[in-house]
């Protein structure tokens, strides 16, 4: 199947991952050491290097359960022959979604991306140490405390969709043509990305059949209509969108903004907003 996400490689255990192979195994390892590194290097920092350990290991599990249910790639016939199954999970992929719904979750990949969310985050608490430390955040008043917070951690995690792709539907060739086009009507002549909608990633393309008079050879010309997801401050999914686009795939003639549940085939319904 043309598309298809990538398999596990023969030696990992049937069922326990699908997603990674040889590469993620050697990152894997690599990070395990960096993460013992940075144990030991806050160990000598602090005695209660254990709370932050194990409080970076808590969220990022958290994280990794909400990431199940935020970044959703749907089964989808973009990049595939037949109907691909979607995929769950970032910044790895940890799961599958058939087109009856049926999800399989992989341990494998589950571990690989919760150890992936605890190096950034336990990185990221190192980075908050050793700048609070150079601006003597201590001796700070709240005020600045609570500033220098929002600014360096808050923001800089909240605006991470502008520089980071969430997951999509995976195309190439024509395909990858039509997504970029339609994805830059989005944001230029629409102007869905912003203030509030940060990145856009592909779902699905369909093609509908464009009637032509008789007159013209009496053909049906494919139109490609590009399913588009809105993603908002820390990666949560905000609304879904659809342009149209004519049949050379370069200009937008239509755009509907619709809901993050059901189909984006679904017959627009009079609430959609279109142009």
């Amino acid at each position: 199947m043309r598309g298809q996400w990538p398999v596990a490689v023969a030696f990992w255990p049937d069922g326990l991952v699908h997603f990674a192979g040889i590469t993620h195994l050697i990152l894997a390892i690599i990070g395990v050491i960096l993460g013992t590194l940075l144990v030991i290097w806050w160990s000598q920092q602090t005695g209660r290097w254990y709370a932050v350990f194990a409080g970076t290991l808590l969220f990022s599990m958290v994280l990794n359960v909400a990431a199940f249910y935020l970044f959703v790639v749907p089964p989808h016939s973009a990049g595939c022959i037949d109907l691909c199954p979607g995929s769950l999970g970032f910044p790895l992929p940890f799961a599958t979604l058939s087109p009856s719904g049926a999800v399989q979750i992989y341990i494998g990949d589950f571990l690989l991306n919760l150890l992936l969310l605890w190096l950034l985050l336990f990185g990221g608490v190192v980075v908050w140490r050793t700048l609070s430390e150079a601006i003597q955040l201590r001796e700070r008043g709240l005020r600045f405390r609570l500033l220098s917070f929002v600014a360096f951690v808050l923001l800089s995690w909240g605006l991470l969709p502008r520089y980071f792709s969430p997951p999509a539907a995976r195309v190439t060739g024509d395909e990858l043509r039509l997504s970029v086009n339609a994805r830059r009507a989005a944001e230029t002549t629409y102007g869905v990305t912003g203030l509030w909608v940060h990145r856009l990633a592909l779902e699905d393309i369909n093609y509908v059949p464009l009637e032509v008079p008789d007159v013209f050879g009496g053909i049906n010309k494919p139109q490609a209509q590009v399913c588009l997801r809105g993603y908002t401050y820390f990666y949560l999914p905000w609304r879904r969108y659809l342009v149209k686009l004519d049949q050379t795939g370069v200009t937008a003639l239509n755009f509907e903004e619709l809901s993050l549940t059901g189909s984006c085939w679904q017959p627009p319904t009079p609430a959609a907003s279109s142009q």
